[in-house]
C-alpha cells in the first residue's frame, strides 16, 4: 500500500476508534451517574480529572519525545538507538512515577486518607504510576504508526472493564462509593498498562533485536529533549481540564457532575481532534526527517482543514442531541445545556489551530509551546476563579472557551513568527492531500 493510502487509512481508523470510544466513555459516565449517588459521582469526576491532569507530568515528557526520536531512528536504520531509547524511557518513567506516588501517599496519610482531600490524594497517588506508563506506551505506539494499539486498549478496553466491574459490584448489592469505584479504575489501568507493555516489548524486540550501550551523551540528549516536554504536555492537560479542576475547588460535587456531563456530551468533538493528533505527529516528523519543508507546510494546513471541519460537524451534532444526551444522565443534568453551547463554540475556535501543538513538538520548539500553555492556563485559572463564584458552572464554561480562543491565536502567531509556518486554513479539505495528514 502506498504511503498516501496508508496515511488516509490510518486517519480513518484512528477517527473510527475514537468515535466508538466516545460512545463507550459516554455510556460509562451515564452508567456511573445512574449507579452512584450524585455527590459520589461528582467526586469520581473530580478524581478522574485530577488523574488525567497530573498523569502526563509523571510521564516526564517521554510520551511526546518518543514521537520526535523513534520515527527518525527507525527511518534511518539506527536500531540500537531505537532500542536504547525505548528501554531507557520505560525505566525512567516507571522509576520517577513510583517516587512521585510514594511522596503523594505520604501527603495523603498526613492529611488523613479516610475521606476528603486525603482520600482524593491517595487515590490519585495509587493510579499515577499506571497512568504515567500508559501515556509513555501510547506515545511509543503512535510513533511507529500503530494507531490501533495506541487507542484500543486505553480508550475501548479500559471503559469496558470499568463498566463491567461496576455493574457486577452493583448487582451483588455493594454501594458504589468513591473508594470502591476508584479501586476499580486503578485496577483497570493496571491491567491495560501491563498488556500494552507486553505487546510493545515483543514488537520492538523484533524490530531492534541487537543489544548495544547508548552512545556517550545520548541519555542526556533524551532527557534534555523530554523534560521541557514534561512542562509542555502537562500544561496542555492542565489547560484542558482546568475548568473542571477549578470547579471542583469552588462548587459542590453535584454541580461538578452536571458540568462534566455537559462536557462529556461534547466528547465526540474532542475525540475528532485527538484522532488527528494520532496521525499528525508522525506525519510531521517524517516530513521533517525527509527535509521537506514544503511537505511539512502542506501537512500542517491539510491537518487544520480536517480538524476544523470534522470538529464543526461533531459539535453541531452534539448540540442538536444535547437535551437527549443530558437527559440520559438524569433530569437534574438538563441544567448543563447552556454549558454545552458555550463549550461547543470554544471547541470550534480551538480546532482552527489544527495540530499546531504537535508541530511545535516535532520542530523542537518546546520553549514557545511552554509559554503558550502557561498563558492559556493563566487565562483559565484567572477567569475561572473570577466567574465561577458569580455565574456558577456557566462561568467555568466561559473561562474554558476564552482559554481555547487564546490558545488558537497564540499558536498561530508563534508558528508563523518562530518557524515561518502558516496554520490557518479553513477551506474544505483537499481530497488529493488528505493522506498526508
Amino acid at each position: 500500500m502506498s504511503e498516501a493510502r496508508s496515511g488516509a487509512l490510518d486517519a480513518a481508523i484512528a477517527l473510527a476508534i475514537r468515535v466508538f470510544s466516545a460512545g463507550l466513555i459516554f455510556g460509562l459516565q451515564v452508567l456511573l451517574a445512574r449507579l452512584m449517588p450524585q455527590d459520589f459521582y461528582g467526586g469520581f469526576v473530580a478524581l478522574w480529572t485530577w488523574m488525567l491532569a497530573l498523569g502526563s507530568f509523571a510521564a516526564l515528557g517521554f510520551a511526546e519525545s518518543s514521537i520526535r526520536f523513534l520515527p527518525r531512528y527507525h527511518l534511518r536504520g539506527r536500531l540500537a538507538a531505537l532500542r536504547n531509547y525505548w528501554r531507557f524511557g520505560l525505566a525512567f518513567v516507571l522509576g520517577a512515577s513510583l517516587m512521585l506516588a510514594l511522596l503523594a501517599i505520604g501527603l495523603a496519610l498526613g492529611l488523613g486518607a479516610a475521606d476528603g482531600a486525603g482520600l482524593m490524594v491517595l487515590l490519585v497517588a495509587l493510579g499515577l504510576p499506571f497512568l504515567a506508563m500508559e501515556y509513555y506506551l501510547e506515545g511509543v505506539a503512535r510513533s511507529f504508526g500503530w494507531f490501533r494499539l495506541a487507542a484500543v486498549p486505553v480508550y475501548i478496553l479500559r471503559p469496558i472493564l470499568i463498566g463491567l466491574a461496576c455493574l457486577t459490584l452493583s448487582a451483588v448489592g455493594l454501594e458504589l462509593t468513591l473508594p470502591l469505584v476508584g479501586a476499580v479504575l486503578i485496577g483497570s489501568m493496571a491491567l491495560v498498562t501491563a498488556g500494552l507493555a507486553l505487546v510493545l516489548w515483543r514488537r520492538l524486540a523484533l524490530i531492534a533485536p541487537e543489544r548495544a550501550m547508548p552512545r556517550r551523551g545520548q541519555r542526556r540528549l533524551w532527557l534534555m529533549a523530554s523534560l521541557p516536554l514534561l512542562l509542555l504536555s502537562g500544561l496542555e492537560d492542565l489547560t484542558g481540564y482546568g475548568d473542571v479542576l477549578v470547579l471542583s475547588l469552588l462548587a459542590a460535587p453535584e454541580q461538578v457532575g452536571i458540568y462534566f456531563a455537559a462536557a462529556r456530551s461534547l466528547a465526540l468533538a474532542g475525540f475528532v481532534a485527538y484522532a488527528m493528533t494520532l496521525v499528525a505527529g508522525r506525519r510531521f516528523a517524517l516530513d521533517l526527517a525527509g527535509k521537506s519543508r514544503a511537505e511539512l507546510q502542506n501537512s500542517i494546513l491539510d491537518n487544520t482543514r480536517l480538524t476544523f471541519w470534522a470538529t464543526l460537524g461533531a459539535v453541531a451534532l452534539a448540540l442538536l442531541a444535547g437535551p437527549f444526551l443530558l437527559g440520559i444522565f438524569g433530569e437534574a443534568f438538563l441544567a448543563g445545556y447552556g454549558v454545552m453551547l458555550v463549550l461547543g463554540g470554544g471547541m470550534v475556535v480551538r480546532a482552527m489551530a489544527g495540530q499546531a501543538g504537535e508541530a511545535l513538538i516535532v520542530l523542537g520548539r518546546q520553549r514557545e509551546g511552554i509559554m503558550v500553555a502557561l498563558a492559556v492556563l493563566a487565562v483559565t485559572a484567572v477567569l475561572g476563579f473570577a466567574l465561577v463564584p458569580v455565574l456558577g458552572i456557566i462561568g467555568a464554561a466561559w473561562a474554558s472557551a476564552a482559554a481555547m480562543a487564546c490558545r488558537t491565536l497564540a499558536l498561530v502567531l508563534v508558528l508563523r513568527h518562530s518557524a515561518g509556518l502558516r496554520v490557518l486554513a479553513l477551506g474544505f479539505p483537499r481530497i488529493g492531500r488528505m493522506a498526508a495528514v
